[in-house]
């Protein structure tokens, strides 16, 4: 194995316990730190939150279900890339792998001489899928910041009596005096407007 450009934190799950140390060994040979090495029933997510590796590889002949409900929580909660090496070539084991956050499935077996070059690949997936969720993230923010700064330029235009440009300058000159994102001062307008409502109505009722 050829060192890698940057030390990595590696965890290993391994079905096979000396194949697991002898892969261990050979990554610490290139350089990398490993971090956590277990074999057999283990708990991935568990393993995760403990070693916090930038990296997680598991070899398995076959992974199970409970394996791929594992890697589909730590891909939700604590996303990291992850390369399996597994001898099922089933491709609908393999989608249901990769749905599970798996960055890079490999079904030739463990070299020694080219687990670099997969690790890398599966770091640069891993990339270029978190930059996609990560603009999927920008892009709702910003249409529900949206609908709320619509929704708060509607009740200041209700209760002010003022046009949706008045309104609009009201929002931003009280962003500003406040130091505060425009989404988040149209938001307390909106949260303020359905509290008021909301007292209104008991009111009302308690009045009947």
């Amino acid at each position: 194995m050829s060192k890698p450009t940057q030390p990595l934190r590696i965890m290993i799950a391994d079905d096979e316990a000396a194949r697991a140390q002898t892969l261990a060994a050979a990554l610490s040979d290139a350089g990398d730190e490993v971090v956590a090495v277990a074999a057999g029933d283990v708990r991935l997510p568990t393993m995760v939150s403990e070693s916090q590796p930038d990296l997680g590889l598991i070899n398995t002949g076959s992974p199970s279900r409970d394996t791929l409900e594992q890697l589909t929580s730590i891909h939700d909660k604590q996303p990291r890339p992850v390369v399996m090496f597994a001898s099922d070539e089933n491709r609908d084991t393999i989608r249901a792998a990769v749905k599970a956050g798996v960055s890079a499935y490999v079904t030739q077996g463990v070299e020694n001489a080219r687990v670099t070059s997969v690790i890398e690949t599966a770091i640069a997936q891993f990339n270029q899928h978190q930059s996609v969720v990560e603009e999927l993230k920008r892009t709702k923010q910003t249409l529900t910041e949206r609908k709320t700064l619509d929704r708060a330029k509607g009740i200041l235009m209700k209760r002010r009596g003022c046009t949706e440009d008045e309104a609009y300058g009201l929002l931003r000159q009280a962003a500003m005096n406040h130091k505060k994102r425009l989404g988040q001062v149209a938001e307390e307008i909106v949260q303020a407007a359905a509290l008021l409502d909301a007292e209104a109505g008991a009111v009302e009722g308690v009045g009947r």
